[in-house]
Order: structure tokens, then C-alpha cells, then sequence
């Protein structure tokens, strides 16, 4: 209930008035949609939002380090399947016969021209797993510092909630 005139003294009117003129209106904060898909500019419920952003964020971005693994084994199988024919290519002598299969046709093929081929397959295979690595690694680093914020916006989400509680216990403590 809102006060009226009547109910008070012309001088407690006067210094009510006075004092609800020097209140200073902090500037709004933003307005987030909470899960229920309500709007809201709680402190609390805007800096939790930030936390959910950015834990999304880091899942998202170790759905990519995991597709990443992935891939990598697949070309590590491949540069131990390639090492293993070179091996056994350098064993055999000039007289064997070597085959190469395109598609359902088996075509003869050199010793030296197969030796040269898994060679540069060999190349292709270690640049890209140089390249996986690469990428792998700076998506590690991305996760570190993203993980750092999460647990800053965290401590500051505790920090608010607690501040929050000590005024909501000292409101209350002092009635």
C-alpha cells in the first residue's frame, strides 16, 4: 500500500517525499530469458545465464576436440598401414610382381613406382597429422582459458549470492 497524505503528520509527509526524491536509480540491466522463457534482469539471473553461454560454449568445443581425436586415430591407423607396406616393400627384390587395383581392374606396377607412391602417401598422412595436432592443440589451449572464465563468471556468480544473502540476512536481522 502505497502512503497517502492523511496518514501522516504535514512534516513526516514533507521528509518522506524529500527522501524518496534523493533515491538514485541505478541504470537497468539487461533483460535475459530464463529456461522457463520468462524475461528477467535479476543480477543473479543474468550472470547465470552468462555461465550457461559459456558452458555451452566449452561443450561445444570438446564435441569438436572429441571429432578431432577421431580423426586423428584414423590417420595415425593410416600412417602405421602405409609404414608397414614401405617395410615390406623394401624388402622385396626387383622379380615380384606388384599389383595395383583401380576399381575392379588389378594393374601391374614398378617396384620403384609403388615405393614412390606410398612414399608421397606417407608425406600426405604425416602433414596432415601435424595439422590435426595443430588444431588439436589450440583447441586445447581455447578450452583452458575458456574454462578460466567459467570460473571466474562462477566465483562472481558465489560472490553475488552471498553479498546478496548477507544484505537479504541483514534487511531482515534488522526489523
Amino acid at each position: 500500500r502505497r502512503p497517502y497524505k492523511k496518514d501522516f503528520p504535514r512534516e513526516t509527509w514533507r521528509n518522506q517525499q524529500e527522501n524518496m526524491a534523493r533515491v538514485v536509480i541505478a541504470p537497468p540491466l539487461p533483460l535475459v530469458r530464463t529456461k522457463r522463457g520468462v524475461m528477467s534482469n535479476n543480477p543473479g539471473t543474468v550472470m547465470a545465464s552468462a555461465v550457461d553461454a559459456e558452458v555451452s560454449k566449452f561443450r561445444s568445443l570438446q564435441e569438436e576436440m572429441k571429432k578431432l581425436q577421431n580423426d586423428l586415430s584414423i590417420v595415425l591407423k593410416q600412417e602405421t598401414e602405409n609404414e608397414m607396406v614401405m617395410i615390406e616393400l623394401d624388402i622385396l627384390n626387383e622379380p615380384v610382381g606388384i599389383f595395383k587395383l583401380l576399381g575392379p581392374v588389378l594393374i601391374p606396377q614398378g617396384l620403384d613406382e609403388s615405393r614412390q607412391t606410398v612414399r608421397k602417401r606417407l608425406e600426405f598422412i604425416r602433414n596432415e597429422k601435424e595439422r590435426m595436432q595443430k588444431k588439436i592443440a589450440q583447441k586445447e589451449h581455447s578450452g583452458e582459458e575458456l574454462a578460466k572464465k567459467i570460473g571466474n563468471l562462477q566465483a562472481g556468480l558465489q560472490r553475488t549470492t552471498a553479498e546478496a544473502m548477507q544484505a537479504i540476512a541483514a534487511e531482515h536481522g534488522g526489523q
